[in-house]
């Protein structure tokens, strides 16, 4: 497969997409912000959080890419990419979500070892009920109702993870991490500041964080819930486990930006270097590949990814096992 796609042209870098990416955004969060400054008038300073949350989701999408080399293949370069949009842009720790995401990648699904899959007061799959605390049990039981509610602290979870990892003794470039994320602060709480007073600035934060989270958590909620789940004694290969574990979102050019090409998450896994405006392409490619190798190939729509995390979510509270 990496012999086709490679034939085709599609794991080429895309210098001039991410040129126009990096560019967008900026004008994107500047625009943003002089919205907020502009007018007064609370529907205005309503829809100025709403978009400031929007696009430091986009920066997360453009940082995600970075992390997987499909911007930039040399060490250096990532790195201060990565510190620029996750920890000044995002007021996160670009290392601790790194190593995080690689070690999803590494175990997608997995019952034990999958980040992404693990969350004490969630039972992912069915088998993790058994793991969970008596006291998180009335909650696991109406998961399926509360879950849009728990992504709604996303920012919460990711800020304080990015904080407590500054304090671990093996965290890379804890200072100038540090530096970062007090810089993205600084600057936020100056934006704040210029908003009118404390209730302009009150409702900014909470909306454009909220934004954020439920922004953050819509995209990467279809990815894997609901797909088939690994553990210790799973026995398959990299192309089945990957396959597997994985959901398409189809769509079109405006879902290719929303998801940050995160709808094509097969193509994704299989090839995490290839930048994100070809695994369209890709993608024909990769499901004929499956197909004349008898390995199911999962996509749906928007709304059929969310009807099947929710199923799988009551399937999960109530034990079972899915069909």
């Amino acid at each position: 497969m990496k012999r086709i796609l490679a034939g085709a042209g599609l794991r080429a870098a895309q210098p001039r997409f991410y040129i126009f990416m990096a560019t967008f955004n900026f004008i994107a969060v500047a625009a943003t912000v002089a919205l907020a400054l502009w007018s007064p008038h609370p529907a205005v300073l309503v829809l100025s959080a709403v978009l400031f949350g929007f696009m430091i989701t986009q920066n997360g999408m453009l940082g995600h890419d970075v992390a997987h080399r499909q911007v930039f293949r040399k060490g250096k370069s990532v790195s201060v990419a990565g510190w620029i949009l996750g920890n000044v842009l995002m007021g996160n720790s670009y290392s601790w979500w790194t190593r995080k995401h690689n070690i999803h990648h590494a175990n997608p699904n997995h019952i034990t070892e999958d980040p992404d899959a693990s969350y004490p007061m969630l039972a992912i799959f069915p088998e993790q009920k058994a793991r969970r605390s008596w006291y998180v049990m009335p909650i696991i039981a109406i998961q399926a109702y509360i879950y849009p509610v728990l992504v709604m602290f996303i920012f919460i979870t990711m800020r304080s993870a990015s904080i407590a990892v500054l304090f671990a003794k093996d965290t890379p470039s804890r200072v100038r991490q540090a530096l970062g994320m007090v810089l993205h602060w600084t600057l936020f709480a100056l934006l704040l500041t210029q908003l009118g007073g404390w209730p302009e600035a009150l409702i900014f934060l909470a909306i454009s964080q909220l934004a954020f989270s439920l922004y953050m958590g819509s995209v990467f909620a279809p990815n894997h819930k609901g797909m088939k789940m690994m553990d210790e004694d799973e026995e398959l290969d990299f192309l089945r486990t990957q396959v597997l574990t994985a959901r398409n979102v189809r769509g079109n050019w405006f879902v290719d930006y929303w998801y940050g090409g995160l709808n094509y998450q097969i193509e994704h896994h299989l090839f995490p270097t290839m930048p994100r405006n070809r695994l369209g392409d890709a993608k024909p490619l990769v499901e004929r590949f499956c197909a004349e190798r008898g390995i199911a190939y999962h996509e749906t729509s928007i709304g059929g990814s969310y009807k099947e995390i929710f199923q799988h979510l009551r399937r999960s509270s109530a034990g079972e096992t899915a069909e």
